[in-house]
């Protein structure tokens, strides 16, 4: 069998313990220093805020552990002092009624863990730590000093209550944030440098505090010295929060205190007793806390608020830059993890109205299917939810009244409903998530409907391919037959016209089928060497009777020997291509052509003196179905000059094109030499937004 825990105290519960008797005890040995000789009562009691903050931070498990260190500690004077041991049992279970009634009703109120980043957390501190908590240790204590000394009157019994009473609370407000905030968890990223500025703002503070209070009886101006004290509180509150507020007022607690029972300072140079005067500063540094307490929760506050937008901004960015929520919604959820909540999970509605996990972070898959249950019966837009996971808030993603899933957020360990603020968040963080999920959901019905019309096509054109072959074969055989007849030559002229309106139409039939071969990549190229200038005059010869019929004179200036490595096939579809868009738009002029090498490119430019073009059309021309002119003047599909761009960007070349409105066009192609190694074999879409090659032929 394997060990077991061992039972009893854990080494980690019994070091915190032994900890917590040594800092009580040491803040009850440094409490002492400011003692002043009225029934023993110290101007500032340090131990009853660490005692309130530990038990705070605790579980309740551990309650009676750290309790009876506690218990412990307020004993151990003894050793010290020679008091009586029933005057100090009595103290000791006010002290600690006095800590449990504060950590009680705090944890009633509040949300755990209470790091004083709230208004609200410092509102329940005063009420529970600082007002309500000291009732017990104050009416025992001075409760049983007037058992001991029977002869006490009334008015030295309430005197002395309410310097037991000031003391506690005082020392509650001071002692329970230092703990509660510097044991609360803050970013690493900023830390140190937060902690330098903080160390050297309590020098500062440290300083001016000891020269502010340290003045022996001054007078006039001199008792308005405490004033200087506020701008570096001001500024620690702000700059480093409630643990800035906190750790300031404590060490100006510490000098005016100080100064004070010693009689020196401006509230030291007071008329009166000592008790008068303690009582002035206690209620100067009560004001002074509660102020830096108060404006460093109301920064924080305002801090997650521009947290919250911020993340919101960044969550609708990224929702932007994908269609795929499986890409985009575990981005958004680390996002808001940790940053605004503690556990966010969002499920999409599949067709049946079943909800599909999609993105889960700083939450257990039990959690997950807790919230789930509460997500199945929301009928309104958000809900907030209380389970023993924790606070959340459930809120649909809905589109136009569709369904589309729902997301939660949730912060563990929380008692209390969450707050509006995180509601109208998580509700505009759906709005977007909403937005995403629809644009999504419209491009994957589009990709679909392209995905259809390509399919179209390509059945299409193999359906019209086969008839068609059957008809160029019996066109071919004709002009024999029409030989036979006499007076033929008017039946040959037609059946010359038939024929190029039947090699158009395959064409086309051919144009069609590319859309295939450049969707799924098959439209590969097949070097070899090749000569442009050759090839040029050979495009031009084939094309001799349409520029003939066109009107159209073309010169050629070739330069010898310009070679590389090309698809032949392919380029000869460029070369008709741009000839065909010459003699289309360039009827009755003529057409030059240029063959020359530039380095190691060669470079062909055709130049023809047709209607021209805008400015703006010169680089749309080469997009998919886009044109200069309207399509009512001119034919065709309105592809050409895109497969032409297709074919010499596979190449490793570029394509552009020149020309003005009246004043002609000019298309300049270059080529590389030689073959890029990184270019590509084959010819296929570069988006879903692909259809078809250009009819690589005049029309």
């Amino acid at each position: 069998m394997g060990q077991g825990r061992p039972r009893g105290l854990s080494g980690g519960l019994l070091g915190r313990a032994v900890l917590l008797f040594g800092s009580y005890f040491g803040l009850k040995m440094l409490s002492g220093v400011f003692l002043f000789r009225y029934l023993e009562s110290s101007a500032i009691w340090l131990p009853g805020g660490l005692a309130l903050a530990v038990l705070l931070r605790a579980p309740r498990r551990r309650w009676p552990v750290y309790l009876a260190s506690i218990f412990l500690a307020d004993l151990a004077i003894l050793l010290f002092h020679d008091q009586d041991l029933d005057l100090n049992v009595v103290w000791a279970l006010g002290n600690l009624l006095s800590a449990v009634l504060g950590a009680e009703l705090m944890r009633r109120w509040l949300d755990m863990p209470v790091t004083l980043s709230r208004p609200r957390d410092v509102v329940a501190l005063v009420i529970a730590g600082g007002l309500l908590g000291p009732l017990p240790s104050a009416t025992l204590g001075v409760g049983v000093v007037a058992l001991f000394e029977p002869a006490l009157d009334a008015w030295s019994f309430w005197r002395g209550f309410l310097d037991w009473y000031l003391a506690d609370g005082l020392g509650a407000i001071l002692v329970a944030p230092l703990v509660l905030s510097w044991g609360a968890e803050r970013p690493g990223s900023r830390r140190s440098w937060e902690t330098l500025e903080l160390a050297g703002s309590m020098l500062l503070l440290a300083l001016v505090a000891h020269v502010t209070f340290g003045v022996l009886a001054p007078e006039g101006l001199l008792l308005s010295l405490p004033y200087l004290c506020l701008p570096i509180l001001l500024w620690a509150a702000l700059r480093s929060g409630p643990r800035g507020a906190a750790t300031a007022t404590l060490v100006l607690a510490a000098f005016a205190v100080w100064h004070t029972t010693s009689g020196r300072g401006p509230f030291g140079a007071l008329p009166g007793s000592v008790h008068e005067r303690v009582l002035a500063v206690q209620v100067f540094l009560a004001v002074a806390s509660l102020s830096t307490l108060v404006l460093a929760a109301m920064a924080c506050e305002r801090q997650r608020v521009e947290q919250s937008q911020r993340v919101l901004a960044e969550a609708g960015a990224v929702l932007a830059e994908s269609m795929d929520p499986r890409d985009t919604l575990p981005r958004v959820a680390r996002l808001v993890v940790p940053e605004v909540v503690s556990g966010f999970a969002l499920w999409l509605a599949d067709e049946d109205g079943r909800f599909v996990p999609a993105a889960r972070e700083g939450m257990t898959p039990e959690e997950e299917a807790g919230l789930l249950v509460g997500l199945r019966g929301l009928t309104e837009p958000s809900r907030r939810h209380l389970g023993p996971e924790g606070a959340s808030v459930l809120v649909r993603i809905q589109h136009r009244g569709r369904l589309l899933g729902s997301l939660a957020l949730l912060q563990a360990g929380h008692t209390h409903p969450l707050r509006p603020r995180l509601v109208s968040f998580a509700e505009d963080l759906a709005h977007h998530c909403a937005l995403a999920l629809a644009n999504a959901h419209l491009f994957e019905q589009f990709q679909a409907a392209i995905h259809a019309r390509d399919e179209f096509i390509a059945v299409a054109a193999h359906e019209l391919r086969t008839p068609l072959t059957a008809l160029q074969l019996q066109m071919r055989s004709l002009p024999r037959l029409l030989q036979q007849v006499p007076a033929s030559e008017p039946l040959l002229a037609r059946h010359q016209s038939l024929a190029r309106q039947v090699s158009r139409l395959g064409r086309l039939v051919e144009s069609l089928l590319d859309v295939g071969r450049i969707n799924t990549g098959q439209l590969r190229l097949e070097r070899e060497p090749v000569d442009l200038g050759e090839l040029v005059h050979d495009v031009v010869e084939h094309l001799s009777g349409e520029l003939e019929r066109a009107g159209c004179e073309v010169s050629v200036s070739a330069q010898a020997h310009v070679t590389g490595l090309w698809d032949r096939t392919r380029l000869e579809q460029v070369l008709t291509n741009l000839l065909g868009n010459a003699l289309k738009f360039g009827a009755g002029q003529p057409i030059e052509l240029r063959v020359e090498t530039r380095g190691s490119r060669a470079r062909l430019v055709v130049t023809d003196h047709g209607i021209g073009m805008k400015p703006e059309a010169l680089e749309r021309i080469f997009g998919r179905f886009e044109r200069a002119v309207s399509s009512r003047e001119y034919g065709g599909l309105g592809l050409g000059l895109f497969l032409t761009r297709q074919i010499v960007e596979a190449h490793g070349g570029s394509i552009q094109a020149q020309g003005l409105p009246g004043e002609g066009a000019t298309f300049i192609l270059e080529l590389p030499t030689s073959p890029s190694p990184s270019s590509p074999a084959s010819l296929q879409a570069g988006s879903p937004w692909a259809l078809a090659p250009a009819d690589p032929h005049p029309t």
